[in-house]
């Protein structure tokens, strides 16, 4: 299959495009950030430059993890934010309808924000509570129109390293800078998502024509306390870890959070498919293969 990645210059992009590269696919891998060799450019939101590109490469599926995940700037830009993660969707699902081939969005646990379930199963309804999250709906509920559609919604990422912008990399960048303690929360509920793991579920979905919307994350749950407490201990580092709530991060972190993000994978393990591990595994595979990466000794 010749596959065709907008938004590949990120962690989640880095992961897939090495594990696609891996099973021999043809994959051309675009963004607007040229953060590898191997990214060319491709704005998710230039249609005209999508077309021409999809033109010219004939791709047997289209996969757009172009995304605006920043949720304060999402906030401080709504309407760029909804011209990524929604209008961006939009330009990828015409170009999949009209080549009746399949598309791939990722989606995320955040578009349940205005609920009030600890846990959300595929068919929950969503409410979005950020622009963040209200863009990322739009966009899984456009890419639903396509009829080989593949919406995958993850939750909190992990993996990748130096591509890292989330949890881990917030953490481990203050570790860096020479903290002793951390301050994490434990208000806050999810479900961990190795990238790893998630780009294989990604390939294995697609390859088995298993078209539907999936929620896709590691099997457990966590609070961010935990996630950290794990990262540390795999670290071996003497770091004490402080328990404070989100109020402490207002300033930082305005944006609305949801209370929960734990996701339920029904769907995807009725089909049995599904090839996310616990999330504990996944992070110690993460410390292990970036040992280099994690280390003070450097």
């Amino acid at each position: 299959m010749k596959i065709y990645i907008l938004g590949c210059g990120g962690m989640l992009g880095d992961a897939l495009y090495k594990h696609l590269k891996s099973l021999d696919y043809e994959v051309l891998a675009t963004d607007i950030q040229l953060t590898s060799d191997w990214v060319k450019y491709q704005d998710v939101c230039d249609s005209c430059g999508i077309h021409q590109t999809i033109q010219q490469f004939k791709p047997d599926a289209i996969i757009n993890l172009a995304a605006m995940t920043d949720m304060e700037r999402c906030e401080q830009f709504p309407d760029l934010a909804i011209e990524i993660n929604a209008l961006g969707s939009a330009y990828c699902a015409e170009e999949a309808y009209r080549l009746d081939i399949p598309y791939v969005y990722i989606s995320t646990a955040g578009i349940f924000g205005g609920c009030t379930k600890e846990y959300y199963d595929d068919d929950d309804k969503p409410i979005p509570a950020c622009v963040y999250a209200r863009g990322k709906y739009w966009g899984e509920l456009i890419a639903q129109t396509v009829s080989k559609h593949i919406v995958l919604r993850c939750g909190w990422q992990m993996g990748s390293g130096p591509k890292d912008k989330k949890f881990i990399q917030k953490i481990w960048k203050q570790i860096k800078a020479g903290a002793t303690e951390l301050n994490v929360v434990t208000d806050k509920g999810g479900s961990p998502t190795y990238v790893t793991d998630f780009s294989m579920q990604i390939e294995t979905l697609l390859r088995n024509r298993c078209w539907g919307t999936f929620n896709t994350v590691c099997k457990g749950f966590a609070t961010r306390y935990d996630v950290a407490m794990e990262f540390v201990k795999l670290l071996g580092l003497p770091i004490k870890v402080n328990v404070v709530p989100s109020t402490f991060w207002k300033k930082q972190f305005f944006a609305p959070r949801p209370a929960s993000e734990k996701l339920l994978t029904l769907k995807l393990d009725a089909t049995g498919l599904n090839v996310m591990r616990p999330w504990k595994e996944a992070l110690s595979e993460y410390v292990k293969e970036y040992a280099d990466y994690f280390s003070l000794e450097k």
